[in-house]
């Protein structure tokens, strides 16, 4: 078995995170028409005309049943509030603008990225780390943008502050996953590029000993 036998790798190991890489584009692109369509509110629960109206004053005389009905509704609306106010919130930071640009960043690198990993090619590194270094930096930036908005919306929502923390470490997490796809990028190109070296043996190695020579132990006849 030779050196080159020995780093012979399935071309499907590169061709599945081609694939990988593909679907990350595709939704990438999906992402960025439908925040073009319909804005960072998106399509929600309050989207199909069932928004809660504004339940005025209290009914002090009213029945326990319109008491209950009315405390009811004004949850509902202070909810709805919050949730207005977070997207105002998200709509006033650029939001939209930064993930625009991001994805059009990632798409303009992740096309020949995949190229490079689905045929192997030695430029596979450059344009992984590439990629995964433009799309890290995006979702990191949007993240710490997002995340204290949304903390803040889930606070004020009944039950919502035991979820809050997973608002709060979304940039941690957005962190993580880019730079572990940027170690895959990493060993799929050390898998194909990088030659295996083993050291020579000892055994190989001509050693020269010194020529034997005759030791004159002086006249030894009696």
């Amino acid at each position: 078995m030779d050196i080159n036998s020995i780093n012979e790798h399935s071309p499907w190991w590169a061709k599945a995170f081609a694939i990988f890489l593909a679907m990350m584009l595709f939704f990438t692109v999906a992402n960025l028409f439908y925040i073009e369509i319909f804005g960072i509110n998106g399509i929600n629960h309050y989207s199909f005309g069932n928004e809660p109206i504004n339940p005025g004053e209290y009914p002090e005389n009213g029945t326990s049943e319109e008491q209950r009905k009315y405390n009811f509704s004004l949850s509902e609306w202070e909810d709805y509030e919050a949730y207005k106010e977070m997207m105002q919130q998200l709509e006033d930071s650029s939001l939209k603008e930064i993930t625009q640009v991001f994805a059009v960043l990632s798409i303009l690198v992740g096309i020949p990225a995949i190229a490079m990993f689905w045929t192997q090619n030695e430029k596979m590194l450059q344009f992984g780390i590439a990629y995964g270094a433009i799309s890290t930096i995006g979702e990191v930036w949007k993240a710490y943008i997002s995340s204290d908005i949304i903390a803040s919306f889930m606070d004020s929502v009944p039950g919502g502050a035991d979820y809050s923390w997973i608002a709060k470490i979304s940039v941690l997490t957005s962190g993580i996953c880019g730079i572990v796809f940027i170690a895959l990028a990493i060993v799929l190109h050390n898998m194909y590029h990088n030659l295996n070296t083993m050291p020579e043996s000892g055994f190989h190695l001509k050693v020269d000993n010194p020529p034997l020579s005759k030791i004159n132990h002086g006249d030894n006849d009696l």
